[in-house]
Parts: C-alpha cells; sequence; structure tokens
C-alpha cells in the first residue's frame, strides 16, 4: 500500500532504528557496504525510512569502529533523517539496547530494521507503524508456504511439520519505544533472536502486516544477486 494512503496524523512522533552489527561472516565480508544497483547495500535501507513520511529520525546501529564509515554513506545517500550512528553490542539486544538509548524521548514508536534488507518498501514501513497504533507492537512477516520436514542428527528426514499457522519473521518490527527500553534494560538472562520474542514473553500481543514484496535479508552473495535484480526491476518499472 503506497505511503501516502495513510494519515499521517493518527500516529505519534516515530523513529527508524536500523541494526547494522553483525559480522557478515557468511557472506565473506560487511555485506552492506558492498555495491548493490550503484550503491552501498546499506544506502538502500536507509532511503526507504528517509522516503517514509512518518519517519522522523534515523538511529544507525554499526560494528564497533566503525561508525564513520556508515556516517558517510548517508551523507553520500543524501540521508537527512540521521540523527546519531551509534556502535552496537556483543549480541542483537545489546546493539537494539544501545541504539534505544540515542533516540529523542519524544518518539512514540520505533521501527527496528534489519540493515541487510535493502529491499524494505516505505509502505511496508507504514503499515507496520499504523498495525503498532492499538496493541503497541507488529511486525512484518509472510506465511510459510514450503513444505516443512524436521531432520535428524544425520540431516536425514524425520518427519513432516505442520506448517499451518506458520510465518516466516521479517523486519520491521515496530514497537512503543519507552516500554521496549525498559524490557531490555530489566534482561538478566537469555537471548531474544528478536525483539518479538521479548515482547511475546512479556505478554504483548503483536500483530503481523504480511510482506508482500520481496523483502529479504541478505546473507550469502546469491541473496546480494537477487536483491540486484529486484532493484534493477524496480527502477525500471517507475
Amino acid at each position: 500500500m503506497p505511503a501516502s494512503n495513510f494519515p499521517e496524523h493518527a500516529l505519534p512522533e516515530c523513529a527508524a532504528l536500523i541494526v547494522g552489527g553483525g559480522s557478515g561472516s557468511r557472506f565473506g565480508g560487511d555485506k552492506l557496504l558492498v555495491p548493490l544497483a550503484g550503491r552501498p547495500l546499506f544506502a538502500w535501507t536507509l532511503l526507504a525510512f528517509e522516503q517514509t513520511p512518518a519517519i522522523y529520525s534515523i538511529v544507525v546501529v554499526s560494528p564497533v569502529g566503525r561508525e564513520e564509515e556508515y556516517r558517510k554513506i548517508a551523507r553520500e545517500a543524501g540521508i537527512t533523517k540521521l540523527s546519531a550512528v551509534v556502535a552496537g553490542g556483543t549480541h542483537r539486544h545489546d546493539s537494539v539496547r544501545q541504539g534505544l538509548k540515542a533516540l529523542s524521548p519524544s518518539i512514540g514508536l520505533v521501527a527496528i530494521h534489519d540493515a541487510a534488507r535493502p529491499l524494505v518498501t516505505p509502505g511496508l514501513v507504514m503499515q507496520c507503524l499504523h498495525a503498532a497504533l492499538s496493541t503497541g507492537a507488529s511486525a512484518a512477516a509472510c506465511p510459510v508456504t514450503d513444505t516443512l520436514h524436521r531432520v535428524d542428527q544425520e540431516l536425514c528426514a524425520e518427519r513432516t511439520v505442520d506448517r499451518t499457522g506458520l510465518w516466516a519473521m521479517q523486519t520491521p518490527q515496530v514497537f512503543r519505544a519507552a516500554p521496549l527500553a525498559q524490557l531490555l534494560g530489566d534482561m538478566t538472562d537469555g537471548r531474544p533472536t528478536d525483539e518479538v520474542s521479548l515482547v511475546l514473553a512479556a505478554g504483548w500481543r503483536v500483530p503481523f502486516v504480511e510482506s508482500l514484496q520481496p523483502n529479504l535479508k541478505v546473507t550469502w552473495p546469491s541473496d546480494h544477486e537477487m536483491a540486484e535484480a529486484v532493484i534493477r526491476f524496480r527502477q525500471h518499472s517507475v
């Protein structure tokens, strides 16, 4: 759905927290800096939030010691909403916690997004922001369509897993900023794989927004090729 179809006045002040603190070991290097359709991959992620009307500011979490490189990418991409670049922590929840500390106290909703998902669209971001108004949280996701099997230790099929009701998580994941920061601050153990896992454990309801366009996370070199093809297609379709 086009971002312009939503009434902006219904939303509180919103920010984006883009998490890019991973090592990129499976890709073979820092995938966020790899050229993608004429720009660093990370620039495409930034541009989607720059072009989202309801996003007031953008906070980026970078690998430790790489902050200036990420600021440079933002400058060269013409990003005007960047408010901070902070160093990430050991684990994802540490990085998110650091990023939340850099948000303005006036932020009501924060959209947390994987920096390695460059195909996100302003329309999807706006849908997620509006879906979070009633419950304080929402997330982009898509229903699982492949047949699933559990395997044994020798990687042989053991049993079929019923995929009914199973959805694959994506980002952005949107939350009320202050309560999420409180939850992360109160954590004493565990390593949630994403923020939805954390708030579910706290009893929140999290409606899903079905992601109808490609929104892959670039993990392997082949993912980069697919992302390049999608961006080139979008450019020629405008």
